[in-house]
């Protein structure tokens, strides 16, 4: 029998096959509402830092007695038990409030302070109102409360800032003003002159430039142990040539003269001296007849018995630790050591409480090692033969005879955390996950928090004991499902040899999120390079500047070079002598080890860096014109004659000591090689970089006849802090390079 569908039965069908064709139709474009961002609007994206967020702990403060830490949670303090994770409040708030109203006059509700320190082995603590002009010193478990009044605030190099410095007993302070040393009597608040001949050639307990950037000597006072005596550093800067700044961004222009020694030229004088605070007799230490040399690392016995310090010649490769009596400035040579090449400035004797021995790190056999000495200078033990190198000592546990102490792996990649005994054995490895570990040991080391990335793992904290046994995790990264939902490439690391063949040598690359290995893509070369300065660590990089930047469509490239850190010292020395050639060297190696592949654009590359990184930039387009096209470069040093002497003379000697050397390395002897691209941006008050190596590469290339971009920026100093200068570096890098998106880029900064 013959079926009959009316038209009636078929309709519905007919309007099921219609939507379906419909959503058939739209489904591409259903595809393109919800696909990720690209390009520009990724790179805008990912400046939104809540994309990854921090869940718990990112970082503990102990109590002194390492047992525990403490917390904050809104208005309070509470301590935590390591091992429970169980919290008790650290103060009886209450009688905190009480001592601080009746003492200021205020009614407040909640403790006075949100940051304070311990002072006293744990027994009072410190915190400060108005900027630190007014002091509290509380004992929590009393409620007693006392304030002082500070008068002295000052700003030193690199913005360190200097106030009153407290005696051990907490009755005194001290500080440098004008170039004198003072006391301020606390309980009669008075103030006394400890010094009276210091002016602006004769610094009295206050630093020079040159000492605070370079030997990391910022401090150049020390109370005695007992409070009783203080022993300072006297700069004499008359043999050092005055440098002009130039103040000309307001009306009327002002010249500033700073005291500053280039390569070769004359370094300050450092004379010691312990002045008695009651009596103010004051001795002159014993520093030797010797003034061409650097006395620095202060630091009093446990005892106060001598006052110690270092002396090392002007070539930086002879070290000597001393040891002076305060009472008569004799002075007498504990330790001697001598290197081929130059001592890091990092050396430093950590004195144990027995008042007899001392630990010491360092790298005569090429790797940093740990010693135990006793105060005669007489060897006891060689603690660590790791060859790693050691990094830095962390902890000495001396009721449990260990030694906390970071070490380097995986060619300085990862970062570790050891520990041994003082008799020399128990070397333990408390981290093992390939990674970089930034560690918090607790005092004497009952525990350590350990914050860990890599390249493949987000950053998380977890809490040990001090034998490695894990606890428990304190905190750690929660990525958010719109970061998951970006689909970012993950950096990938890639190990490329030496210009000379003879070692690895580890770079990170950075490709945008739609990248196609059938297309080609322009080189955006990050770079700073120096001795010791390494670039690449196995840390976590999603969210890395360099990770934005590469969305524009650059490969972003970042390498490290023969002479970085944490891979021993005769891999670090291979610079010597020679700032500029070898780091120089091993970018051009790394661009050709790259050029296999099809999507790296060897035709397009820029580099870019600040300071020594803008010092790189410049001689990279001046000594390699072929290689690299396209240069930004920030602050840069142009020829090493124009800085200072103890950087500069650590790795490259005095200029008629290796004028091959200083030839070489000076950018300036290559600007007829010129045809790039180039920008140059530098501070017109910069102090650390002077002007003046700009200005010397500028009017060289111009007298070539060469174009160049290059701005001056009034009022800033080394740190250049206007936002135009991060965006022109980048806005000149996209427009000589032409990634994809850069008409794109261009045609938004029009509306």
């Amino acid at each position: 029998m013959k079926r009959i569908i009316s038209s009636q039965a078929c309709r519905p069908n007919f309007f099921v096959f219609l939507l379906s064709f419909c959503l058939l139709l739209s489904f591409p474009f259903l595809l393109l509402a919800q696909a990720p961002p690209r390009g520009i609007e990724l790179y805008k994206k990912l400046a939104d830092p809540n994309l990854v967020k921090f869940d718990g702990l990112r970082r503990v403060q102990w109590l002194p007695d390492g047992q525990s830490y403490f917390i904050q949670e809104k208005d309070s303090f509470y301590r935590v038990d390591p091992k429970t994770g169980e919290s008790y409040p650290l103060f009886d708030d209450s009688k905190i409030i009480a001592a601080y109203n009746r003492l200021t006059g205020k009614n407040l509700a909640t403790l006075p302070f949100k940051n304070f320190t311990f002072i006293e082995n744990g027994r009072r603590i410190m915190f400060t109102e108005e900027e630190g002009r007014l002091v509290y010193l509380c004992d929590p478990a009393t409620g007693d409360l006392v304030r002082h009044v500070f008068r002295y605030f000052a700003t030193g190099v690199r913005g360190r800032r200097y106030t009153e410095v407290f005696s051990p007993d907490y009755k005194f302070t001290a500080y440098a003003r004008d170039y004198n040393l003072y006391l301020h009597d606390l309980e009669k608040d008075i103030e006394i002159a400890l010094t009276t001949d210091g002016r602006e050639e004769l610094r009295n307990g206050w630093p020079d430039w040159v000492y605070p950037e370079e030997l990391n000597q910022y401090e150049a006072f020390w109370w005695s142990p007992d409070g009783q005596m203080i022993a300072f550093m006297q700069f004499d800067e008359r043999p050092v040539v005055l440098y002009p700044i130039i103040r000309d961004a307001f009306i009327p222009t002002r010249l500033e003269l700073m005291r500053y020694p280039k390569a070769g030229a004359n370094n300050p004088i450092i004379r010691l001296f312990v002045i008695d605070i009651k009596t103010k007799k004051m001795v002159q230490l014993d520093t030797g007849l010797e003034t061409n040399v650097y006395i620095f690392k202060g630091q009093w016995t446990p005892d106060g018995k001598e006052f110690t310090f270092l002396r090392m010649n002007r070539l930086q490769n002879k070290l000597e630790l001393l040891a002076s009596d305060p009472r008569t400035g004799q002075t007498r040579v504990i330790l001697r050591e001598e290197e081929p090449c130059y001592f890091n400035e990092d050396v430093r004797a950590i004195f144990l409480s027995d008042g007899q021995r001392f630990l010491w790190t360092s790298e005569i056999t090429g790797w940093k090692e740990i010693y135990l000495y006793d105060l005669k200078g007489k060897l006891i033990k060689q603690l660590t033969n790791l060859k790693l190198p050691v990094g830095s000592i962390l902890e000495v546990d001396e009721s449990g005879g260990w030694v906390y102490f970071t070490g380097y792996e995986n060619r300085g990649c990862d970062q570790h955390l050891y520990r041994v005994k003082l008799d020399g054995t128990g070397l333990t490895k408390l981290t093992t996950r390939s990674g970089w570990h930034a560690v918090n040991v607790s005092p004497a080391g009952h525990y350590f928090v350990d914050e860990f990335s890599s390249w493949d793992d987000p950053p998380e904290v977890n809490l040990y004991a001090g034998n490695g046994t894990f606890i428990r995790q304190l905190g750690r990264t929660v990525l958010t499902e719109e970061f998951k939902q970006l689909n970012l490439l993950k950096p990938e690391h890639f190990i490329f040899k030496s210009a000379d063949g003879r070692d690895d040598i580890d770079g990170i690359i950075f490709k945008p999120a739609d990248f196609d290995p059938g297309k080609k893509y322009p080189v955006y070369y990050a770079v700073y390079g120096g001795p010791g300065a390494r670039m690449i660590r196995n840390t976590w990089q999603m969210m890395s500047p360099n990770q934005r930047i590469a969305q524009l469509g650059f490969i972003v490239l970042q390498t490290d070079h023969s002479g970085v850190s944490q891979r021993g010292k005769v891999f670090q020395t291979k610079s010597y002598l020679k700032l500029g050639q070898v780091e120089l060297a091993d970018h051009v190696a790394a661009i050709k080890h790259l050029s296999q592949y099809p999507w790296f654009d060897s035709t397009r590359v820029g580099i870019t860096g600040h300071s020594y990184g803008g010092y790189l930039t410049c001689l990279a387009l001046l000594k390699e014109p072929d290689v690299f096209h396209v240069g930004v470069a920030g602050a840069p040093v142009t020829d090493w004659r124009n800085y200072d002497s103890i950087y500069t003379e650590r790795y490259m000697r005095r200029p008629e000591d290796n004028p091959e050397g200083y030839e070489k390395g000076s950018c300036l002897n290559y600007v007829k090689n010129f045809k790039g691209k180039l920008q140059i941006h530098h501070g017109t008050v910069d102090d650390n970089v002077h002007p003046a190596n700009t200005i010397q590469l500028v009017y060289a290339l111009l007298r070539e006849g060469k174009r160049i971009d290059w701005k001056m920026y009034p009022e800033q100093d080394h740190g250049i802090r206007f936002a135009q200068y991060g965006q022109d570096r980048l806005d000149f890098m996209i427009l000589h390079l032409k990634p994809e998106t850069w008409e794109q880029w261009f045609k938004e900064q029009q509306k």
